[in-house]
């Protein structure tokens, strides 16, 4: 989305091309276009592949409770691996997003709950007071279109780990395998002790409850 916004304010595109380029993920084909794209896009980011020469805008989100947010909206709408919860613990448990040190880094949890704000930092980056009408309206459209996603991973995911925090029980057997993920990965965080406790006592089926979860932590 980043990249159609910077192309749409500084490289001619049209907006009437614009969804037909957008999808919910970061992995849209920009050969199969005819569009002389001007913006180069490093996923997963890299820092060894950035320069200073480079104007470099890099997404993170600043609040806590979302800092998975990026991995599961990859996951649900792209990579679709479905590995089971107990690995992606495994390997997910101490992840820490980087932020880019020569870089203007730009908080996405601004395009959930301020666009006004996010609208501004776009603008920002792009030394611009504002951006066009017609990128205002897509990035509408697009926070249209991704808040089901955003509103679910708040109730399944943000609410599980607050119920897990404050020892509440609550069932969470309409939750998928990447959700529960999510939840593991969110509450051990950086808790080495916890996250070997629940992968040694687990029975590696999906937890019924928040009781369920934290009597094997």
């Amino acid at each position: 989305m980043l990249v159609l916004i910077i192309s749409l304010e500084e490289h001619g595109l049209a907006v009437d091309d614009v969804q037909k380029l957008e999808s919910t993920h970061s992995h849209w084909p920009t050969e199969n276009n005819s569009f002389d794209w001007k913006v180069q896009m490093i996923h997963a980011y890299d820092r060894q592949l950035l320069s200073t020469k480079q104007k470099i805008l890099k997404p993170y989100f600043k609040d806590e409770n979302l800092k998975y947010f990026q991995w599961y909206r990859n996951e649900v709408t792209y990579l679709k691996s479905n590995t089971h919860f107990i690995e992606e613990l495994q390997q997910r448990w101490n992840h820490i997003e980087p932020l880019c040190d020569i870089g203007y880094n730009i908080d996405m949890t601004d395009f959930y709950i301020n666009k006004d704000n996010f609208c501004a930092n776009m603008a920002k980056f792009m030394n611009k007071t504002k951006l066009k009408d017609d990128t205002i309206k897509f990035i509408e459209q697009r926070r249209k279109h991704n808040w089901q996603l955003y509103q679910t991973y708040l109730d399944n995911v943000v609410d599980t780990v607050r119920c897990l925090k404050e020892r509440k029980h609550k069932d969470i057997t309409h939750l998928d395998n990447t959700q529960v993920a999510m939840v593991l990965c969110e509450y051990f965080h950086m808790d080495v002790k916890g996250k070997d406790k629940f992968c040694n006592h687990s029975n590696h089926k999906l937890p019924a409850s928040t009781t369920e979860i934290l009597s094997y932590a």
